[in-house]
Order: structure tokens, then C-alpha cells, then sequence
């Protein structure tokens, strides 16, 4: 099993995935007021959203074989 984390400018998704299937996913839109402080509520709403998945999926982190960040490149 793997997580993948697809973070954008406005926007996080967080799914587990097997074999290409997406098996439990969150999503997030930041607000206006989260943007001010964008740093700390990615780490938080990563952390918190693999937690929530890991509990929902009766899963331990060691489960886990790899955890992947996709970001859109700012030049």
C-alpha cells in the first residue's frame, strides 16, 4: 500500500492507494485565512489525514511501503 499526497495552490488531496486503485482518499480547499499560514496547515492536514485513513483502514504506518508528493513546479 502506498499514500500519495497531490498538493496544489489551492487545494491537498491525500489518498491510500493499492495497485493504482485509490482506496480511501481526503481532500482539503485552504481558505483564504488558512493561506496565511499555509506551512503549518499542510503539515498538519497531512499528518491528520494519513492518521484519519490508517484508523478508518484499520492500518498501521508500517503498512505503508511509500509515501509520494506531487507539487506543481513555481518558477
Amino acid at each position: 500500500m502506498r499514500i500519495g499526497i497531490d498538493l496544489g495552490g489551492s487545494h491537498i488531496s491525500i489518498g491510500l492507494i493499492e495497485e493504482g486503485e485509490i482506496l480511501n482518499k481526503k481532500e482539503k480547499d485552504f481558505s483564504e485565512e488558512e493561506r496565511n499560514n499555509i506551512e503549518e496547515v499542510i503539515e498538519n492536514v497531512i499528518v491528520n489525514s494519513i492518521n484519519d485513513i490508517l484508523i478508518e483502514e484499520k492500518m498501521k504506518l508500517s503498512e505503508i511501503e511509500l509515501i509520494g508528493i506531487a507539487a506543481p513546479r513555481y518558477s
